[in-house]
């Protein structure tokens, strides 16, 4: 009997408006063939958070991983958030190989930092922004981590692994360079996208019978206005400081603006009044007390600040030299990118067995558990 063979493709900021507007036709094969559906990212919407759900099959609140930038509230101090340290619970590759689901799985991703949180139980672990000679040699040297030309390498490298190597239970995800940079509507996005789907038909025609699941961590959106909350609040009475939650080392992607903040209170018996200032604050769409946001968005209670804000479809958060800014990028980490796709091919389960991104994970781990 023919072992079950997974593979789930995330698609860093493939909304909705990217698929449609490109020519894709294999995708759309896919969801023909299996289901397309709308559905939810993880909120905030931002590529740690959403690639360890997905791979994790759980929320924050369980595998701890809240930000792209964590702040220890006790001494003040910031760092990335680019390896295992904080994960608090077994990815999907060490579940599926301690129950025998799977003999080999493999992970590839196009960011490095992704490779270091994730690969545990991974047999095969690729990162296309800094890969083995191995598959330099076969799959040939990628291109500049700040290019949408990584991608159609790691599909490459992708449809190599699935041919030679097999495994059961594969993750893959890009990066959003492509998104950050270009429309739905330019040239360079749909070529982007298109060869992408490319590359994807034909790892469906080497293996049909394959369980396919294509989703996205996140979307994007073209951004104007620019606002530092932590400066907000200082300006006005209240010492705090804002670390927006994008916040990474691929500054070039995004400038670390982003729409969704955590506020640091130099004294948490201010919240209320803060939370009041920044309910006249410009670009302030949603505010939360770290309890709701946790609750809320089931988010880890003691890895987020004090208040939680997302910015309106506008506006982004980030450390500015002046309060406001005018600027012109796109960007994500609000609730307007936080709406995904999520296609299933060769699927046991219906389209509306999802309601999240976060689902593809988790059913196959309840698949493999019961």
């Amino acid at each position: 009997m023919s072992r079950r063979k997974v593979l789930i493709i995330c698609i860093d900021a493939g909304g909705h408006d990217y698929l449609a507007a490109s020519d894709i036709p294999n995708i759309r094969r896919l969801a023909e063939s299996g289901f397309y559906k709308c559905a939810n990212s993880v909120i905030p919407s931002v590529t740690n958070v959403n690639n360890v759900s997905i791979a994790a099959g759980c929320f924050p609140a369980t595998h701890g991983i809240t930000t792209n930038y964590h702040v220890d509230r006790k001494t003040g101090s910031g760092e990335f958030v680019e390896d295992s340290r904080f994960l608090l619970v077994p990815t999907l590759f060490e579940r599926a190989k301690s129950t025998g689901f799977a003999e080999k799985t493999a992970l590839l991703v196009t960011k490095q930092k992704l490779l270091r949180m994730l690969e545990g139980g991974a047999d095969i672990r690729i990162a296309a922004e800094a890969p083995s000679a191995e598959y330099v040699e076969s799959v040939g040297a990628p291109e500049s981590i700040y290019s949408a030309e990584i991608n159609w390498w790691l599909f490459r490298a992708l449809r190599r692994v699935l041919r030679d190597e097999n495994p059961n239970i594969v993750f893959c995800s890009t990066t959003d360079w492509a998104q950050h940079k270009f429309a739905p509507d330019e040239e360079a996005s749909q070529r982007h996208m298109a060869e992408l789907d490319r590359i994807l038909g034909e790892i469906v025609d080497d293996d049909p019978n394959r369980e396919i699941y294509i989703t996205a961590d996140h979307g994007m959106s073209a951004k104007t206005d620019a606002l530092d909350p932590g400066r907000w609040l200082t300006e006005h009475g209240v010492g705090a400081s804002a670390i927006p939650i994008i916040k990474d080392r691929y500054v070039a992607h995004h400038g670390n603006l982003g729409g969704a903040a955590y506020i640091f209170l130099d004294d948490r018996s201010d919240s209320a009044r803060a939370i009041a200032l920044l309910s006249e604050a410009p670009g302030v769409e949603e505010i939360y007390t770290a309890a709701q946001a946790a609750e809320t968005f089931k988010l880890h209670r003691d890895r987020i600040g004090d208040i939680f804000v997302l910015a309106d479809c506008d506006t982004v958060f980030g450390e500015l030299e002046q309060t406001q800014m005018d600027v012109r990028l796109r960007s994500h980490g609000s609730r307007h990118e936080s709406y995904v796709p999520i296609i299933g091919y060769n699927s046991p389960w219906r389209p509306e067995d999802f309601s999240c991104n976060v689902d593809v994970g988790r059913l196959f781990l309840e698949s493999i558990l019961h």
